[in-house]
């Protein structure tokens, strides 16, 4: 690991592989629970806090089953896009409403976009959050994505340590989740396949 605040890999030597989704809970999350269990492996949900507060059961569930939760803002925001202070209080406001809703405040933390600016890097390492990017991106939101078509794009870049960027909901704009839901089945086969493991972020930490 680097001294990079912001983490976009996980060590290469174990093996493991990460497996994250952002943006919800919302109309995957029960798919991708299902398939996560059948394969006994953990991943690491990025919820938006008003995402969580919309669906509370389903975010405890996400919690209940093991997986590492991480905070994705509040209303996510294009913190490019806003004013710094405002950024960090998106960025705060969204593990305030994760805890409100699961009794524990995340230590991980993903940008919208993952446009990390100075202020919210500054603050998450005030806090001692840990900022998480990726290293593999699967665009399972394109209007023409498929099962097949995302879970190409991730396994181009699916090697040890690789922490890959799905979505089990969207909140900028509604996704279809069959893509999602696909991909993962088969990213799930192709990662007992090849011999790694599947770990969560805060496994890392």
């Amino acid at each position: 690991m680097t001294s990079d605040p912001v983490v976009d890999r996980g060590p290469s030597g174990g093996g493991s592989v990460f497996l994250t989704y952002d943006d919800g809970p919302g109309r995957s999350t029960p798919e991708i629970l299902a398939l996560l269990e059948r394969h006994d492996a953990h991943a690491t949900f990025f919820m938006v806090g008003s995402e969580a507060e919309r669906f509370p059961d389903m975010a405890r569930r996400v919690a209940a089953a093991g997986h590492a939760v991480g905070s994705h803002t509040l209303s996510h925001l294009d913190h490019h896009a806003v004013a710094p202070e405002e950024a960090v209080a998106d960025m705060v406001a969204g593990a305030e409403a994760i805890a409100r809703v699961l009794g524990f405040e995340p230590a991980l933390y993903r940008a919208p976009y993952g446009y990390f600016v100075p202020a919210t890097v500054e603050e998450a390492v005030r806090r001692g959050w840990t900022c998480v990017r990726w290293s593999a991106l699967g665009f399972d939101w394109e209007e023409d994505a498929t099962p097949r078509s995302v879970a190409d794009r991730v396994l181009q870049n699916l090697d040890p340590g690789a922490i890959v960027l799905l979505h089990d909901s969207r909140r900028a704009k509604p996704m279809d989740p069959e893509p999602v839901i696909g991909a993962t089945a088969v990213l799930l086969e192709e990662v007992e396949r090849r011999g790694l493991k599947l770990a969560t972020v805060g496994d890392i930490l």
